[in-house]
């Protein structure tokens, strides 16, 4: 890895967010309109086309949130959203909201800015590096926020000045031991640290989470909030900093990351898989092998369990469970479509799923984590 060349990058043109939320500023109203726009226009389609997002969201966003006209390029307008995770991007550059997306959106209409606070948090929870949103980023593995939070975590602050000029450059697990060994890594200071372009992480990612109020600065040194700081060790009290780079699916780290998070209660597999008579939810002939005398099966939270922080109701519901079969398991967790498999999920769950709003595109996106 040439780790010149792979440093967290800040994505789009500008911040995110430049202020408090409720506060109508430029940027707020850009990226509350971006969403607005999107929810809206893909009411019909379930998506909008990067083609006519560019020819119509100037225009929307002038007429609808006051916001100037400029020259900047369109997509250059949603990349801090699809770098949160509120916008989803497919492989043909259709956009629509994520599930957090559209949850957000729900949020700040009716003015609960604190719930709006709390998933950005557990968005940039989820944002990796690579990132559709900074795509010349391409060979790094890990979570940048997991990492910047938990330092904050445990360090109580961190000096702006690391911030601004080494944090971008970390890249393997091995650097954050050095900083919480040293406050320092060695590695770091051979880097042209005053470049430009490695400001643009501090100036448009970092600053604008201290604009929205959940983080500070005092003096020279970086800090949490105080009315976030409960969420945050919700998050990462648990969670150790290996877990924060990634050779494998980004699912299968979040599944993880999610056990040490939530406690889950065991009984509740063993009563799943006695309800389904020890047989496969998704097809019944799904025989494996004889296990304590009964047929081998798994079980599955069908809303996955690292979902548990956007919502207050319990996932760890045997309602929200399945027997799955050791190939079906790992079906949904790692193959490339899974659209097929948790139709059948949804279907077979569907009570549960209605009664908390979930339906089934929210499902699809859940899975997109892998």
């Amino acid at each position: 890895m040439d780790k010149k060349t792979n440093f967290w990058q800040a994505p789009g043109n500008g911040k995110g967010f430049d202020s408090f939320l409720g506060d109508n500023s430029k940027m707020n109203n850009r990226t509350i309109g971006i969403l607005s726009y999107i929810k809206e226009k893909s009411l019909t389609a379930g998506y909008v086309g990067e083609d006519e997002y560019k020819e119509e969201i100037v225009q929307y966003l002038s007429n609808n949130f006051n916001a100037d006209k400029n020259d900047s390029l369109k997509t250059h307008f949603y990349k801090p959203a699809l770098f949160y995770g509120f916008i989803h991007r497919n492989k043909n550059h259709d956009l629509s909201l994520s599930i957090e997306g559209n949850l957000f959106l729900n949020h700040y209409k009716k003015e609960n800015y604190k719930e709006c606070l709390k998933l950005v948090v557990n968005q940039l929870d989820n944002t990796t590096y690579p990132n559709s949103a900074t795509e010349k980023v391409k060979n790094l593995k890990l979570f940048p926020f997991r990492i910047l939070f938990k330092l904050l975590l445990e360090n109580k602050t961190i000096p702006v000045k690391f911030i601004s000029e080494n944090l971008v450059h970390i890249t393997e697990y091995e650097d954050v031991l050095e900083y919480e060994k040293n406050k320092s890594i060695s590695r770091i200071e051979s880097f042209e640290i005053n470049s430009t372009k490695f400001q643009k992480f501090n100036t448009w990612v970092v600053n604008s989470l201290v604009d929205l109020n959940i983080l500070e600065v005092i003096g020279t040194n970086l800090f949490v909030r105080d009315e976030m700081i409960e969420h945050i060790k919700v998050l990462y009290e648990k969670v150790n900093f290996n877990d924060m780079f990634f050779t494998a699916t980004v699912c299968e780290v979040n599944n993880s990351v999610a056990e040490k998070r939530v406690k889950r209660d065991p009984s509740l597999i063993n009563n799943a898989k006695t309800r389904d008579k020890f047989l496969c939810s998704v097809n019944h002939t799904h025989a494996t092998f004889i296990s304590k005398g009964v047929n081998y099966v798994e079980g599955h939270h069908v809303i996955p369990m690292f979902q548990q922080k956007n919502y207050n109701f319990k996932l760890d519901d045997v309602n929200n469970i399945v027997s799955l079969c050791p190939n079906c398991h790992r079906e949904i967790h790692s193959s490339d479509n899974k659209m097929d498999i948790l139709n059948k999920l949804y279907q077979l769950n569907i009570s549960f799923m209605q009664n908390n709003s979930i339906g089934l595109y929210d499902l699809y996106k859940m899975y997109q984590c892998g």
